[in-house]
């Protein structure tokens, strides 16, 4: 199998690079490339001018040209044995990289991520130079500069990268969790583990998301206690009323940004079927998880407060302030991030 490894920095990208060579798998970086074309112009290493040089190969030559040289090495190397060794190649940063690595046979494309206080400490307690006591608020600037904010689409794309991965690990704890963790990602891929119930669960909602008639975003919902899936939910117009697809949609009409006035929509939203079906069919949720791959509205958020349910799962994130605000000033519900295979709707 060959691991692309893509995640910001001080995610732990370098942990599991190590952690997977133990395992016999030979290590490329796509850095070193750009390393020895700083070296080539006699630049020092500094993290901005291996970004700005990156970046400027990737003008001249096109996004992806660091991961097809990667890919071409790898095929001159291995032979008529292309597409059965066993590689990780470190620093994918840019979603053109992705494709061409995708190209390798029998490839998957593996995210780290981590909250910023975890990658702050950790950028700190790596000493490099300039770094020993740099603050959140430069580590987040240096984060945006990663994710693509200010770049063009030649530029570093880390988040775009995230988003069409295949598999992510959410590294804030010891080196042991992460050798779990990687260790399910190896054994769940090669068909050595059977998924997590949250894989399941996660799963399940992206499913119900393909039925979504929403026109902007399709979204799916489950419910689910003890291992078992109790109701689900997908968006869309509420029963025996036209779909949106079919007489246009409110807020496209309105102008309504993403994340402001939820009232303002025809449709009813993946959590609010899960809930009322829940009602309808008199099935209890109270101490139940919510599995939903979008991360709930402010009107959602507050039926889901008042519902029973003590857990909610999500894999996309959604900008609604409201929404955030109303849930950090509660305690018994807890968000948490879903990790695991990713699925797409």
């Amino acid at each position: 199998m060959y691991v692309a490894l893509t995640g910001y920095m001080g995610t732990g990208k370098g942990a599991i690079a190590k952690k997977l060579e133990t395992l016999g798998y030979r290590y490329i970086s796509l850095s070193d490339m750009i390393r020895e074309e700083a070296d080539k112009r006699g630049v020092e290493h500094s993290r901005g001018n291996l970004q700005d040089i990156g970046n400027e190969l990737r003008n001249t030559h096109g996004p992806g040209v660091f991961g097809l040289r990667v890919r071409e090495k790898i095929e001159g190397e291995e032979g008529a044995l292309f597409g059965t060794g066993k590689w990780i190649i470190d620093g994918v940063r840019n979603p053109s990289e992705a494709t061409e690595i995708k190209r390798i046979p029998n490839s998957k494309l593996l995210a780290v991520t981590a909250s910023l206080p975890t990658i702050t400490e950790r950028i700190r307690s790596r000493k490099r130079p300039g770094e020993e006591n740099i603050t959140k608020e430069e580590v987040f600037e240096r984060l945006k500069k990663e994710s693509g904010v200010g770049e063009d689409e030649t530029g570093q794309q880390v988040q775009k990268c995230l988003d069409v991965s295949e598999f992510l690990i959410i590294n804030e704890g010891s080196l042991e969790e992460l050798d779990k963790k990687l260790d399910h990602f190896v054994k769940s891929t090669t068909g050595a583990e059977r998924p997590t119930f949250d894989e399941v669960f996660m799963e399940v909602s992206y499913t119900w998301a393909k039925r979504a008639t929403c026109c902007r975003r399709k979204v799916g919902a489950v419910i689910a206690k003890d291992k078992q899936q109790l109701t689900a939910g997908y968006n869309g117009a509420p029963r025996g009323v036209p779909h949106c697809a079919e007489v246009g949609c409110i807020r496209e009409k309105l102008n309504v940004p993403s994340g402001k006035n939820a009232e303002l929509c025809r449709g009813t939203h993946a959590e609010q079927n899960a809930i009322t079906q829940a009602a309808k069919f008199g099935i209890s949720i109270d101490g139940a998880t919510l599995y939903c791959n979008t991360f709930p509205c402010v009107i959602c958020t507050k039926m889901i407060l008042n519902s029973g349910i003590v857990k909610v799962i999500y894999d996309c994130d959604y900008d609604d302030p409201l929404s955030k605000e109303i849930l950090a000033q509660q305690t018994h519900v807890e968000m948490i991030r879903y990790e695991g295979k990713k699925f797409r709707v």
